[in-house]
């Protein structure tokens, strides 16, 4: 029972040092492809790499080659909080925070053949990616100073590793049914949820916390696209929600004075995780046969996210934050922008391509309102044969709000989000194989 307590303890740390402390932030609108980012993830009714076997598979339908793609992403993000101060007659404390993090990975692998059946054109695509990618590294700090002696700060830092998120390996097939319509499905199988580690720094006493946790099931991805003219396409893509068993092991750890291991504890936990269902509205204007101009609603309705019998809580938790706190997560809705214009450069195709979004986050402000975070994002792709297309694509999110000080009776502090997101991805097609 003794171990037990010490290991909630442990667990609990963290989050009750930091209790401003969100490391997942905006990790959880699922993005994809470096045309998606430069479009401003306006990309349900584009659809067109294979991305799609995400977006919307039924954009698959209309590739008459068998592909290769490759995608990596790098996203750097800062958190910062204004100075906050108590001011007393004998004991005038300042309180100041910040977080940092940096997340690279491969961010999609997929290969297609394409096939006619039933006189029908067909794609078949079998794809990789993480579904709730947080594999990251960052540092979370808070420093509290005594204005009666400014040499005796309380310094607490957190530092954190890992490859935690969702695994999916993904089936798709697509079919165009008819030259106007097309419906594509994508089973996604989660096999993994990685690890991640913890060390927290209070008066030169280190302690440490190693999640090892996974996650098994399937939900499939559902997408339509519906092109009533040439000028207009319509694309619809709906997202099963999942409800399955979580495996988390815990190791806890001290570092004494000495730098020696004490304390080593192991627990473990069968949790019950809830994953909601989204879905995505897009369209496609081509007011010219070299511009493209898409628009996109989404939602996904955390607020049905849920883990429950996780470790000693006694409670449902809100799913993916697993922790304890005081406010509910909202449901997220995003809306999303982008452009393409695809200009001849000698023998290339350049395309270039820009994009704006608002996407509503998972947690709240000080007033109840979810947090929306805006975003700028522009990008250039280049076939450079009809086999080989390379792509990049860069964006700027920002977003600024109050959330509860430190300090329970100080009022509310300016909060502000940063961060920049890069995408490289790689096309090559083995040439076509059918004819249009």
């Amino acid at each position: 029972m003794k171990a037990r307590v010490l290991t909630l303890l442990l667990l609990l740390l963290s989050p009750l040092l930091f209790s401003q402390y969100k490391p997942w932030l905006n990790f959880y609108n699922f993005t994809y492809g470096a045309k998606a980012r430069a479009m401003g993830n306006a990309f349900t009714a584009v659809a067109d790499d294979l991305t799609a076997a995400f977006w919307n598979p039924a954009g698959l339908a209309a590739m008459r080659s068998p592909e290769f793609y490759l995608s990596y992403k790098s996203l750097s993000q800062k958190h910062d909080y204004d100075l906050q101060d108590r001011i007393l007659i004998n004991d005038t404390k300042l309180y100041n925070y910040n977080f940092s993090s940096q997340l690279n990975q491969i961010d999609f692998f997929s290969v297609s053949a394409p096939a006619v059946i039933w006189k029908r054109n067909w794609t078949f695509a079998l794809s990789y990616y993480r579904y709730i990618p947080y594999g990251l590294k960052g540092m979370a700090r808070e420093v509290i100073t005594y204005l009666h002696d400014r040499f005796d700060t309380q310094e607490n830092t957190i530092n954190f590793t890992g490859s935690e998120g969702i695994d999916v390996l993904a089936f798709s097939a697509s079919a165009a049914l008819t030259d106007h319509f097309a419906l594509g499905v994508t089973l996604q199988q989660f096999f993994d949820s990685g690890s991640q580690q913890l060390s927290t720094e209070i008066s030169n006493r280190e302690y440490h916390s190693q999640f090892s946790e996974k996650l098994q099931g399937r939900n499939f991805v559902t997408g339509l696209l519906f092109s009533p003219f040439d000028f207009l396409r319509l694309g619809f893509t709906w997202h099963s929600g999942l409800r399955n068993s979580f495996v988390s092991t815990l190791l806890t750890w001290e570092v004494n004075r000495k730098g020696e291991k004490v304390n080593q504890l192991e627990d473990s936990c069968l949790a019950r995780v809830v994953i909601p269902e989204q879905y995505a509205l897009g369209a496609l204007l081509r007011p010219a046969a070299w511009l493209d101009l898409s628009a996109e609603y989404s939602r996904l309705d955390w607020e049905k996210g849920t883990i429950e019998n996780y470790y000693d809580f006694d409670v449902v938790l809100p799913y993916p934050q697993k922790g304890d706190w005081n406010q509910k997560q909202k449901n997220v809705r995003n809306l999303r922008f982008g452009a393409e214009a695809r200009l001849p450069l000698r023998q290339w195709l350049l395309h270039l391509r820009g994009g704006w979004s608002a996407d509503r986050q998972l947690y709240v402000d000080a007033d109840d309102q979810a947090v929306v975070i805006k975003a700028y994002a522009a990008g250039l792709g280049c076939e450079f044969s009809r086999n080989l297309l390379l792509e990049i694509a860069y964006q700027s999110q920002k977003a600024d709000w109050p959330e509860k000080g430190f300090f329970i009776k100080g009022p509310d502090v300016a909060t502000h989000f940063r961060a920049n997101a890069f995408n490289l991805s790689l096309t090559y097609r083995f040439g076509q194989i059918f004819k249009e």
